[in-house]
């Protein structure tokens, strides 16, 4: 997060071109430090020539050939012999691996000298990290189901009433799918209670990049470049995280690969006209797919499999309270491929004391991507279902609380372009006074279907309509058509020594949001349908039939809506901040920076029923639309607010010292931090009918944060 903005706000620029996955607005490519010439990172108040993004703008230029040639080469290394021994880790086995390996080179030099340079750069990183996990299984005894020993207590006999004698369950009794489930979990290894299993799986990392720039000079006047940037990182996560699987076997092969590519001619028409043309191309695909996809882990248990098409196989997510979940994560498989084309047109012009900039930014987006959530189901034991008392008991006699899962059939295929024109002027009003003026307009066409194979809850109908029939827009609202962005500043030197200077600025940025909210068109019936299925009276639910075909008392579907007006976010930034030279080399700089955002994207249920009794003879409190269960709708309503004061001492080197210390004391307030963070935070409200009671301080606030770093030349040595 910077100055308040939300963690997906930052637009990354590589070369002054496009390099955002829009699926989730994070960066494309990540050239090495080695690659790179300079970068700029503009945190509040930049003129009107940067937009798309609330927050940051980070633009990364890599280095280009010269005459000469140059060049690096590198590799770092880090094992972990030498690490201190894991604590949790058991102590007769071999210590959890870590191995890290970055590598790489850059060169550059002549094709043709003083008019043809290439740059060319790659690295590598292969990383093997254990990464240790505790949880508690089934006993040996337990999972045949002999509870004698149990500290879960002995499973009630459902005939009965009363304990299984002995504390066993017999074997005539014991489901065979059930056992066969039962028998997944690996056995204990350690004697601690509740906490009997301990693992060490190794996480695989492989991370591969690479760099290509062709400079040209045609002309005095003119000057083409071409860059091609390539990323491709395969990650295997043994745990597929917090609420998961705690037992080896059910990870996540997580892929990336991304590609940014670049043309420009940059074209000097006179002394005082410029013009910069660009056109670039960016790609993004990422997956994260089970463990052994393709592999079918139900059917050899005796459990079927929801979907018929292979990339969905695996295990149904299993949970069995008290010990560690079984099974595969139930948002994957899922698959995105984004493409970005972009022409950008920035012409500079200089007359007087004015200097003028303006342009045009034009970008073309599409989205291709799946997500089979819960294509393979859930299934779930619990001590409450009223069968035996004992979740594992349950499990072994094949009578689970609750089962769930989706028929999917919901491709998407997500279009949008982006239109951005710009102007700004820069003028010197005295020798210590230069006013900065500028505007900006943006238009982001809302993402729809190319095929409008979607629907959407219809307010106004209260039921579920297709896109672009019965009023409703093709991607569920209407298109945004007034987002002016208007830009101010000055820069003052004050004093005849020019030694102190004061800046100020204002102004209105815009947050295109990502494509991941447009998914909401995906994940209706009968596209997206999901069904949760439990036991009824004289009609139990067991584990030879987890997902029956009929259910006699199907519950209400959940739906998903898009405010019909949803507004573009957009946040207002001001700063105002006194620098002050110290000396030949020193620089303080003390500033208040401020910023409000408004019309941010967030969610909530507007099928939740009002705190109320729940009617006599109903198992629950009826929702305000009773065909429904939740119904989530997408809203530009939430709102933020930022204050700080932030200050910076830099020097540069200076009797063999350079220091660069930053400190920022800040307060940022919301009712949500984010429509998909990073941090966990669901940011949906407690009581939907009531989002402003979600006011506090943001999930990212921080209320103090200092940085210091420096570099000092030794007094002594070759040369001192």
């Amino acid at each position: 997060s910077v100055n308040g903005a939300r963690e997906d706000s930052n637009n990354y620029l590589l070369d002054g071109v496009y390099n955002v996955d829009p699926k989730l607005n994070t960066f494309g490519v990540r050239p090495p430090v080695d690659a790179i010439r300079e970068f700029e990172n503009l945190t509040s108040t930049y003129d009107a020539s940067f937009g798309r993004s609330a927050g940051a703008q980070v633009n990364v230029v890599l280095k280009s050939g010269t005459n000469d040639l140059h060049g690096s080469v590198y590799e770092f290394y880090r094992g972990g012999n030498l690490d201190a021994r894991n604590y949790f880790a058991p102590a007769n086995e071999p210590a959890p691996t870590y191995k890290r390996n970055q590598f790489g080179f850059s060169l550059g030099g002549p094709i043709r000298k003083d008019k043809t340079f290439v740059f060319t750069d790659y690295e590598g990183t292969r990383s093997r990290e254990g990464v240790t996990r505790i949880t508690n299984v089934p006993t040996l005894a337990e999972r045949s189901g002999d509870f004698s020993q149990s500290l879960f207590g002995v499973p009630r006999n459902p005939f009965t009433g009363l304990p299984f004698s002995n504390g066993r369950i017999p074997d005539i009794l014991i489901n065979d799918i059930g056992r066969k489930i039962a028998a997944l979990y690996p056995a204990p290894n350690r004697a601690t209670s509740f906490a009997n299993f301990v693992s060490s799986p190794v996480q695989q990392d492989r991370d591969d990049h690479f760099d290509l720039r062709v400079d040209y000079l045609r002309s005095q006047r003119s000057s083409l470049a071409f860059r091609y940037s390539f990323g491709d990182r395969k990650l295997f996560e043994p745990f597929a995280g917090s609420g998961f699987s705690v037992v080896p076997g059910y990870g996540n092969d997580v892929t990336r690969r991304s590609q940014n590519a670049m043309i420009s001619e940059t074209h000097v028409f006179s002394p005082a006209f410029v013009n910069d043309l660009r056109l670039a191309f960016n790609r993004v695909a990422s997956a994260v797919r089970q463990e052994g996809q393709g592999t079918s882990i139900n059917r050899p248990v005796g459990l079927p499999e929801l979907s018929g098409n292979p990339r969905d196989f695996g295990l149904s997510f299993i949970t069995v309270t008290g010990f560690s979940p079984l099974g595969h994560e139930g948002n994957n498989p899922q698959n995105s491929v984004t493409n970005t084309y972009q022409i950008i047109d920035t012409a500079t012009y200089t007359h007087g004391q004015h200097l003028f900039k303006f342009g045009a930014d034009i970008r073309f987006a599409q989205q291709n991507a799946f997500r089979d959530v819960q294509s393979r189901g859930l299934i779930q034991f619990s001590p409450f279902g009223q069968i035996t008392g004992n979740a594992l008991g349950d499990l072994l006699l094949g009578f689970p609380l609750l089962t769930g899962g989706a028929r999917v059939d919901n491709a998407q295929h997500l279009r949008s372009t982006s239109c951005n024109y710009f102007f700004n002027d820069s003028v010197r009003v005295t020798k210590s006074l230069t006013l900065i003026g500028g505007l900006r307009y943006e238009y982001n066409s809302p993402p729809v279907d190319a095929f409008d194979r979607a629907n959407i809850y219809d307010p106004a109908t209260r039921t579920l309509v297709p896109v672009g029939t019965s009023s409703v827009p093709r991607s569920g609202f209407k298109a945004d058509k007034n987002n002016f962005a208007p830009r101010v500043g000055l820069a003052w030197t004050l004093g005849k020594e020019g030694n102190t200077v004061l800046r100020a600025g204002y102004g209105v940025y815009y947050d295109q949001l990502p494509f991941a909210p447009g998914e909401a068109l995906y994940f209706n019936a009968p596209y997206f349908d999901f069904n949760l299925y439990f036991s009824l009276p004289g009609l139990p639910l067991t584990l030879n039939n987890p997902f029956p075909s009929f259910f006699p008392f199907p519950l209400p579907d959940s739906a998903l809506a898009i405010q019909r007006d949803l507004r573009t976010p957009y946040m207002q930034h001001w700063s105002a901040n006194v620098q002050q030279q110290l000396g030949r080399s020193r620089v303080l700089e003390i500033a208040y920076v401020g910023s409000i955002g408004r019309k941010l994207l967030s969610a909530r249920d507007i099928n939740q029923p009002a705190p109320s009794v729940r009617p006599p003879g109903s198992p629950f409190v009826p929702r305000p639309n009773p065909f429904f269960d939740d119904i989530t709708e997408l809203e530009s309503r939430a709102s933020s607010n930022y204050n700080a004061l932030q200050a910076r001492f830099q020097q540069r080197l200076d009797h063999g010292l350079a220091v660069l210390a930053s400190y920022t004391w800040s307060k940022s307030t919301d009712d949500a931090s984010n429509f998909f963070s990073s941090a966990g935070d669901p940011n949906f409200p407690q009581d939907s009918n009531n989002p402003g009671a979600e006011r506090g301080r943001s999930n990212f606030d921080m209320r103090h944060r200092l940085s210091v770093s420096y570099s000092f030349d030794l007094p002594f040595g070759r040369g001192k």
